[in-house]
């Protein structure tokens, strides 16, 4: 398994063109105005917010662009004099673990200031947090979470800032389908929560198209050598023509480089779980002919703004950057909004929190950075005029990994 941290960003290992946020309509919530030289300076409120996640841990490059937009975005109000509090940004680092969420979880609710959470970063160690938040009012707002399981937990203090596994696991199956035109397709999984879940979501997707399964297999995650997994694949008659792999990085790259060292040379395809510069890393020059989903938007000005801020530190694929940065932005909104409306406790300002992002629909929806936000009223997933415009698409090459665009304009709506 990697343990690189964090990757400097060398000159052509990230490229990206760009596309276009997904916006759903005109009509928008503006962001809050940072103008420190003509704002004037207002009381402050001190409040503490925690970032909940992989902070350190074998996969804590899936989450730490998220949460160091988000600091980005929490230093920005804290410099503004106008705004009404000054936020403290902790880290609750679980190493993306659910058995490392119970004790974490507890640090956040005992602590007196605690307004909100940014997370929980995966979706295991939402499950095994959700509960606690609910139970004790405190906003959580997850960038990177993607299991539609967690939308039925009936949590109203719970929402989500990206798409779900089933609005990706579409999307990547009619590439599948239409794109690659693949008729015979091995399909196989990490069997985590996150990995198997979006598995299975591709399979039925694949089997409502007609497109033929020829296996439905779980690894050993972590293992080096993946030559029984690559041994079925290559023995399947008949014949794949594509492979889907539902999973993270640092298993996908691993197996994408033995089987093409093996000769299996078909298109091979995950989701936001390998979406890194680990999976450049570890597939290398076998990476041509990978492609990848992401409810994530990694174009535009806003990486641009993060690789600058962070330098040798930025991630070199910052998946969830800008959500990250535009969560925070949303749970700042919440607080101002909390307080302008006159609360001055902890207590106060979450439930202005919620009430705030309760506001937000596809009618007055959230202009951010990555796209536009809007929360189901009955399920606090991201909702959307256009959900497949919530996801994107990119395509692996030695050495890089290149968005190909918006699901709507690849896919051609």
């Amino acid at each position: 398994m990697q343990h690189r941290r964090w990757l400097s960003l060398a000159a052509g290992l990230f490229t990206l063109s760009l596309v276009a946020a997904a916006c759903d309509g005109d009509t928008t919530t503006p962001p809050i105005t940072t103008d420190t030289t003509t704002a004037p300076p207002v009381e402050k409120i001190e409040v503490t917010i925690y970032g909940q996640g992989a902070w350190t841990g074998p996969a804590n490059y899936l989450i730490l662009p998220s949460m160091q937009g988000a600091q980005l975005a929490f230093d920005e109000m804290n410099a503004d004099p106008s705004f009404p509090a000054t936020i403290t940004f902790n880290q609750a680092d679980t190493q993306g673990s659910p058995d490392n969420a119970p004790p974490v979880v507890e640090e956040i609710v005992s602590d007196p200031n605690t307004v909100g959470v940014m997370g929980p970063g995966f979706s295991g160690e939402s499950e095994a947090s959700g509960d606690s938040f609910e139970g004790a009012g405190i906003p959580f707002v997850t960038a990177s979470a993607t299991n539609p399981v967690l939308a039925q937990k009936g949590w109203t203090y719970w929402y989500r800032g990206v798409a779900n596994d089933n609005d990706q696991g579409g999307p990547a199956a009619r590439y599948i389908d239409e794109i690659l035109q693949a008729e015979n397709v091995y399909v196989t999984h990490d069997k985590s929560t996150y990995g198997q879940g979006l598995a299975e979501i591709v399979r039925d997707n694949l089997t409502d198209a007609g497109v033929n399964i020829l296996g439905f297999e779980g690894i050993e995650s972590g293992a080096e050598d993946f030559s029984a997994l690559i041994s079925a694949i290559q023995n399947a008659d008949p014949a794949p023509d594509a492979v889907y792999f539902g999973g993270y990085d640092f298993d996908f790259g691993k197996i994408v480089k033995q089987a093409r060292d093996s000769g299996l040379d078909v298109p091979m395809m995950s989701g936001d779980g390998s979406v890194s510069s680990t999976l450049i890393d570890l597939a290398g020059a076998g990476l041509t002919n990978v492609f990848l989903t992401c409810p994530c938007n990694l174009s535009g000005d806003f990486v641009d703004k993060y690789n600058a801020e962070y330098g040798g530190d930025a991630s070199s694929v910052p998946v969830y950057v800008g959500e990250g940065y535009d969560v925070a932005t949303l749970l700042g909104n919440g607080i101002k909004s909390a307080i302008d409306g006159g609360a001055t406790t902890p207590e106060e300002i979450r439930a202005g929190i919620k009430a705030y992002l309760d506001t937000l629909t596809t009618d007055n929806p959230f202009a951010g950075v990555a796209k536009n936000y809007a929360f189901d009223p009955a399920t606090h997933d991201i909702d959307a005029a256009d959900r497949l415009a919530l996801v994107y698409f990119y395509e692996g090459s030695d050495g890089a990994i290149t968005s190909l665009g918006a699901a709507p304009d690849v896919l051609g709506g």
